[in-house]
């Protein structure tokens, strides 16, 4: 195919007329004179606000499943306080004893005699419990065994505050 067969002399352009085509084709193009931006901050910090809320709800979501299906039930932390509250207790009666005259040293020693029979009460209670569900039965020994249990550190602790 050749060209002088479809386009004549005065069709092709000369090279003044193509230099002043490219310089008005130049000059309605617009030109971007900022520079390739390599980090969006607008985005970044859109994406760290984002991520920030996802955390914050995933642990939400998590201490609320924690409080909704937590196996340890009010029943059991009440226990619990029980136990560390009548341990303490139980660490302070050696020295009540100690302390004791020799007349209130037998009641005191006969108490916490009293009080161990309850520990192993309130421990095959708890056994039973665990091996075979709890009961409203069970748990009212319970509470009634914890309530002696106190009522005896009590009784001891009363005695050394008369004999002081």
């Amino acid at each position: 195919m050749k060209k002088e067969k479809f386009y004549s002399e005065n069709d092709i352009p000369s090279t003044q007329q193509k230099e002043l085509m490219w310089k008005n084709i130049e000059v309605n193009i617009p030109l971007k004179k900022k520079a390739a931006v390599l980090f969006h901050w607008k985005s970044f910090l859109i994406g760290n606000a984002a991520a920030v809320l996802l955390i914050f709800s995933g642990i939400g979501i998590i201490s609320t499943y924690n409080n909704l299906f937590d196996s340890s039930s009010t029943e059991e932390q009440v226990y619990a306080t029980l136990n560390t509250a009548t341990k303490q207790l139980q660490n302070l009666t050696p020295l009540l004893i100690q302390q004791a005259s020799e007349q209130n040293k037998n009641s005191i020693e006969s108490t916490a005699e009293a009080i161990d029979e309850i520990d192993k009460l309130i421990n095959e209670i708890k056994t039973d419990i665990i091996n075979n569900g709890s009961s409203p039965a069970k748990e009212t020994s319970l509470k009634r065994l914890y309530a002696t249990k106190l009522d005896f550190y009590k009784e001891i602790l009363l005695n050394q505050e008369e004999q002081s």
